[in-house]
């Protein structure tokens, strides 16, 4: 009895360890609890992606980063499975070659007119509804997962909690 208790327990850890990463990564900072923000030193909310509208064939990925730690961070690199290529852009449709910093206790917002993650040669069709997977890399915090809703091209952009979908944090 007492060898099979062992794994059941190691089980449940496993899960409640699970429910307490995806609640830490939901919501926005200020909605998040002192120790959550604490553990957590780049949150990610609000990513949506609006799909291509003809003639081009290329998406546009917007997300919210906040740092919490007490130094600067840059964002270096995005990856997703939605297309060849993934190329961050700062405002002014500039390829932001050197990544961009989020200072510390700071924000980057990413936001039509202020920047946007640029997929390019998509694998398939976005509709409204989907998710598309990012996954930014940090100078400082590393991989982060973000999972974004595709939206409308022209639907308003999600903000606070209406937002569709939230970043995971590490």
């Amino acid at each position: 009895m007492r060898a099979r208790l062992l794994p059941m327990l190691a089980g449940g850890l496993l899960v409640l360890a699970g429910v307490a990463g995806l609640v830490r990564g939901s919501g926005s900072p200020a909605a998040a609890s002192g120790a959550a923000v604490a553990a957590a030193p780049i949150v990610v909310t609000n990513a949506y992606v609006r799909p291509p509208v003809p003639p081009t064939d290329v998406a546009a990925a917007y997300f919210t980063v906040y740092n919490t730690a007490d130094r600067d961070d840059r964002l270096i690199g995005v990856a997703t499975g939605a297309g060849a290529t993934s190329v961050l852009h700062t405002a002014g449709m500039t390829a932001a070659a050197n990544g961009a910093v989020i200072p510390a206790h700071g924000s980057l917002v990413l936001s039509t007119g202020h920047g946007h993650v640029m997929i390019e040669q998509l694998f398939g069709k976005l509709r409204p509804g989907q998710t598309v997977n990012l996954d930014l890399t940090f100078e400082n915090a590393g991989s982060i997962p973000v999972t974004a809703q595709v939206i409308e091209p022209d639907a308003p952009a999600p903000t606070g909690s209406s937002a569709p979908s939230t970043g995971v944090t590490k």
